[in-house]
């Protein structure tokens, strides 16, 4: 299976030498979902979502203190928010499985890896990471074919069970198919 290696955007640089400097410590950390799909799309303004396989609330903390800024965490979920500068936000979560116990409530979360994560996700366009970390920073992880989706102009849930899960999802895929012509 080929590695494909995304270039990611300068504006990221900031976030992403200071991910750098406080990522060797986990097993993972990615850039996730909305974040990757708008790299890929050419988009020039999105949100930084960062997966990690660990603590995502310490990270955060020391994320914050390299960006010089403040965290808020949700330690029933395990994210954490960093707010920095004017108006920089980065969104930390642990990676996670979840499970729906009935219909449209929220799920039981437990720690996970990156691939339990991706599956839980909504749609193949945002199932898909990069790596921040190591050597193999810049490594798509795109276990739905999110990116053949996107060339594809096609909206597609990871699961059956997805709009049952969490019905918000159908209004979701009517705003990626205006939004983006899908």
């Amino acid at each position: 299976l080929a590695m494909t290696t995304l270039e990611l955007p300068d504006s990221l640089s900031p976030v992403l030498d200071a991910v750098a400097a406080v990522s060797e410590p986990y097993d993972g950390v990615y850039l996730v979902g909305g974040s990757v799909r708008d790299i890929l799309l050419g988009e020039p303004n999105f949100d930084v979502d960062i997966v990690v396989e660990g603590d995502a609330i310490a990270l955060a903390k020391q994320l914050a203190k390299k960006l010089d800024g403040r965290t808020r965490a949700h330690r029933t979920f395990g994210t954490a928010v960093v707010l920095y500068g004017d108006d920089g936000r980065v969104d930390v979560v642990t990676a996670r499985s979840e499970s729906y116990h009935a219909p449209a409530v929220l799920p039981t979360v437990e720690p996970g890896t990156i691939d339990e994560d991706l599956h839980r996700r909504d749609f193949t366009i945002n199932a898909m990471a990069v790596s921040l970390k190591g050597d193999a920073v810049g490594d798509l992880v795109d276990p739905f074919g999110g990116r053949t989706d996107l060339q594809a102009g096609r909206i597609r849930i990871l699961h059956d069970r997805s709009f049952i899960d969490d019905p918000t999802r159908i209004f979701r895929a009517i705003r990626y198919e205006d939004r983006y012509g899908f």
